[in-house]
């Protein structure tokens, strides 16, 4: 019977029955819902990685994570989903290549790139729970789906303890589920055919049956109960199906056919030969011509190249067909590895780079074993001798730059590599390998007396490698297998036979850099001096530009080292004061830069980069420079300090306004702050605080020598603390004795008494030795501060004149056509050299003036013209009614004799006019103040 809703017609009740019919209720397990949320979200992740959406892929492993977590209670029943485990694993491998690929990675934006390193350690942090499962899935992936498949039997478990009106759906859903899982998979069409064929065939009589159980009458409360044979009627026997296409495999195997997928093509691969040829240097020939006409084509079998090359090779050798056709494969095969990669711009695999070695090696040494074979790089292919005994055996090529491309490739392979890692240092081992090649190439350019260019060309690359290693040997032995013997030899012959600018600046810039590293300075000095390529070392090329700074830098380090303040200071200036000491050195890119260049010009600019054990400490360079700038600053600041406008370092004086911005100054910690300590402390000429602070820093144990340097600096800073001192305090005394200097600064009274004597004739400290009571007598010549403004003021207003004077000579010249000079009256006319203006005044002014004022005076005021003689500048006067009004310059000539001042005044009116100056050098001395 059908139940009326109370307070509703009728109608209205079975609008909603109609709507219920319609819309059919499903109802699914906890499992079915756990699951069927963790194939969404990995299918999301999927397809996120497709567009490279890393941010959407950071999202979508949280929430399968999360998701993860809730379903603890289904997976302790049912176990771990294998297609959660594929995802996983799957995602570390995605982001592990993506971290490796630095030119996807560089293209990122900055959301991306945050997303990516933050994904990295959450995935392989995740990960580690699962080492187990993910190591049994990359040894069997196929059996891993990529999305979950409910088991049947689990379903029709589920199906058992929901309500009845809820089974024929939840059978379509999952006969749709099916149909997804089987177009995720990608199977054969046939099988796709057969399995949606069951599916609807199964829905429809799922429907069919269901409509035939719904009664006349309509929904019943005897409907909704459940029955007894309704068991056995939603659970029909199924048949586990054997997949079609294991089914297909077994035939084949059995009437002996090989399965091959729809996505290959059944090539028939074409033989190297033919089966009835005979093989000859000629037929060799032509395969290795035939396979060099393919290089550098788009879709070429790089790989497959390098094989063919390697088999023709062993052909030779099998065959017996001659050394120079089996040289020649060999080093066709070099060059089919360096053109594996189409992008120069990208380094090789390491198995690529170990073939290159391998290869390269067993060339040279069939040169070594056949001499009368050799390469001819400038000889046409046509013109090569492979056979003929009667001839020299000759190839077209060159050994040389095979061995160049090699040294390049392995730059490039170290500068892509992690510095940090296991890696860097296995491939930095075969450096060893690289420079025997080098010397063998050598050796082999040697016996067959190659030409002075090609020698060149092979001792540079021999330099390149040695001029930045210490020769810690190089003070005991001074044979020949002393670096700096071996250097000296290489680089002269350069000097000697180079035709090339360039080839020979950079074998001096590597032969100053060894010079300056073994703490030669002088050498260095001197051999940078007199080849002037700081006059020319900017019409260089950019790596050799490279080299020159870092020749410089290494120059001024040494300069340090050996206690050169002052020359360091100078060199290291250049590069510490640009703020682009990393982009200078070519040892990484500045962060705050890097919005100043596009992505091409940081891909350009990271090709430029040398290896990372050849860099500088910039770290060391820095506090080096800032050190030096200490020491030079300090006293300077203490002997100008009522003229801040000398200064030697601005980025001293920018670290020193940086701490007095600092809201909170504690013990130091970093670098800049042990060094604005210290230099506050010299300022106090406190000379043991300001060593104890500055040495304290671990940064001077990177230091070559480091306990002598460290005995240096302590010896600049008392000798830098006393001249502070002195300049700082000298105004407090009348004469001090050299003993009390002594005891301050730890000193001897030698040291004291040559250092106040070079402060007295450098002109810096006013004073005198008094040799019968042995006292330092200190003569107060400082100017105050009121007499230190004073001139100052006084400089500038003769800046002024002196551009007015240049400004009116500048101005329309005097004729005697009546032309006026610049700078007259409104009110005023110039005739004949005589100023008239309209009240009738006139003056006429002297050609000449030699010190006194010349010219005839009208009864009112006039214009005098002046030509002085001596700086050949024209001046006027204004004077009104004789009287000198507007009181401006006083005429003060001063002089110095003795104990006098002598100040005069021209005129003695009370109100002066404009006067002449007679400047002269002004030598203040205590007497005259």
């Amino acid at each position: 019977y059908q139940r009326r809703v109370r307070g509703a017609p009728a109608r209205q009740y079975s609008s909603i029955l109609e709507e219920s019919d319609e819309e059919k209720r499903v109802v699914r397990s906890s499992k079915d819902k756990r699951f069927s949320e963790i194939n969404e979200t990995i299918k999301a992740i999927r397809n996120h990685k497709k567009i490279k959406d890393i941010t959407k892929v950071q999202e979508g492993f949280t929430s399968l994570c999360q998701i993860y977590a809730k379903s603890q209670s289904v997976i302790a029943k049912n176990g771990c989903p294998r297609a959660f485990i594929r995802c996983i694993a799957d995602l570390e491998t995605y982001i592990k290549e993506f971290w490796e690929d630095k030119e996807s990675r560089s293209k990122l934006n900055k959301i991306n790139s945050k997303a990516l390193a933050a994904l990295r350690q959450n995935v392989r942090k995740y990960n580690k729970d699962f080492i187990t499962e993910i190591e049994a899935y990359q040894k069997d992936p196929g059996s891993y789906e990529e999305v979950i498949e409910e088991d049947e039997d689990e379903e029709d478990k589920s199906d058992d303890e929901i309500t009845g009106f809820a089974s024929s759906s939840a059978k379509a859903a999952a006969s749709a589920k099916k149909i997804r899982n089987t177009f995720s998979r990608g199977d054969d069409d046939d099988e796709f055919d057969d399995d949606s064929d069951d599916m609807w065939g199964d829905d429809s009589s799922d429907e069919s049956s269901s409509d035939d159980e719904v009664p006349a009458i309509g929904y019943t409360a005897a409907y909704f109960l459940k029955r007894k044979d309704d068991d056995k009627k939603d659970k029909p026997d199924r048949k586990k199906k054997q997949p079609r296409q294991q089914a297909k495999a077994a035939t084949n195997e059995d009437e002996g056919w090989t399965t091959v997928s729809g996505t290959d093509k059944v090539t028939k691969e074409k033989p190297l030969f033919e089966d009835d040829a005979e093989i000859t240097v000629e037929l060799v020939n032509q395969k290795i011509a035939e396979l060099s006409s393919v290089r550098g084509r788009r879709g070429a079998k790089r790989q497959k190249n390098i094989e063919t090359l390697e088999l023709l090779s062993g052909i030779c050798v099998s065959e017996d067909l001659g050394i120079p056709i089996q040289a020649k494969c060999m080093y066709y095969t070099c060059l089919a590895i360096f053109d594996y990669n189409p992008n120069m711009a990208v380094c090789m695999k390491v198995e690529i780079w170990v073939q290159l070695l391998t290869t390269l090696d067993k060339l040279l040494t069939l040169l070594e074993q056949h001499r009368e074979v050799h390469f001819n790089e400038g000889m046409p292919e046509e013109e090569e001798n492979l056979e003929d005994p009667e001839r020299p055996l000759t190839v077209a090529g060159s050994i040389l730059v095979i061995m160049e491309r090699a040294d390049d490739e392995f730059t490039k392979l170290l500068r892509n590599l992690d510095p940090h890692g296991t890696e860097y240092v296995e491939r930095l081992s075969d450096e060893t390998k690289l420079c025997g090649l080098i010397l063998r190439v050598k050796a082999e350019l040697t016996h067959r007396k190659a030409s002075h260019e090609e020698m060149c060309r092979t001792y540079l690359r021999e330099i390149e490698h040695l001029y930045y290693k210490v020769d810690y040997n190089a003070e005991k032995n001074d044979g020949p297998e002393c670096s700096r013997v071996k250097i000296d030899v290489l680089c002269k012959y350069i000097y000697r036979y180079d035709s090339t600018d360039r080839i020979r600046t950079r074998a001096m810039l590597c032969h100053i850099y060894h010079h300056a590293l073994h703490n030669r300075w002088s050498e260095g000095r001197d051999l940078m001096l007199m080849s002037h390529l700081q006059q020319s070392i900017s019409h260089a090329d950019i790596p050799t530009k490279i080299l020159h700074n870092r020749t410089m830098v290494q120059l001024g380090l040494c300069a340090f080292r050996k206690g050169l303040i002052q020359h360091a200071h100078t060199t290291l200036n250049e590069i510490q004061s640009s703020q682009k000491s990393k982009e200078l050195l070519a040892q990484g890119l500045s962060t705050q830069r890097m919005s100043e260049r596009n992505l091409e010009q940081e891909k350009i600019e990271k090709q430029r980069q040398i290896p990372f054990h050849m860099h500088i400490n910039l770290e060391l360079l820095e506090y080096s420079y800032l050190t030096c700038a200490m020491l030079l600053e300090v006293p300077h600041m203490a002997a100008h300090q009522f003229d801040q406008r000398k200064k030697l370092s601005r980025t001293f004086h920018y670290q020193l306004r940086n701490a007095e911005k600092s809201p909170l100054i504690g013990p130091p910690d970093s670098m800049r702050e042990h060094l604005v300590a210290a230099a506050k402390a010299m300022m106090k000429a406190d000379w043991k605080t300001c060593a104890d602070t500055l040495l304290a820093h671990k940064i001077w144990n990177l230091m070559p020598r480091a306990e002598e340097v460290k005995e240096m600096l302590r010896q600049k800073i008392k000798e830098e603390s006393l001249r502070t001192y002195m300049f700082t305090y000298s105004a407090c005394y009348d004469s001090i004795s050299p003993l009390v200097l002594s005891r301050m600064f730890d000193l001897s009274n030698a040291q004291i008494h040559a250092l106040i004597s070079k402060m007295i004739l450098n002109d810096e400290l006013k004073a005198s030795w008094d040799k019968p009571t042995d006292l330092l007598i200190l003569h107060r010549a400082e100017s105050s501060k009121l007499q230190s403004l004073t001139k100052q003021t006084a400089d500038k207003l003769t800046y002024v004149m002196d551009n007015t004077e240049k400004m009116l000579q500048q101005g329309t010249p005097f004729t005697s056509k009546g032309s006026a000079p610049s700078g007259l009256p409104w009110n005023a006319t110039w005739t004949n050299n005589i100023y008239t203006n309209k009240g009738g005044q006139s003056f006429q002014g002297s050609q000449s003036y030699t010190g006194n004022m010349q010219g005839d005076r009208g009864s009112g005021g006039g214009y005098q013209k002046r030509n002085y003689n001596s700086a050949n500048n024209a001046g006027y006067n204004r004077r009104q009614g004789g009287n000198y009004n507007n009181s401006g310059y006083n005429n003060y000539n001063n002089r110095y004799g003795g104990n006098s001042y002598d100040k005069r005044q021209s005129g003695n009116d009370k109100n002066s006019g404009y006067n002449s100056y007679n400047n002269r050098k002004q030598n203040y001395s205590q007497s005259a103040y």
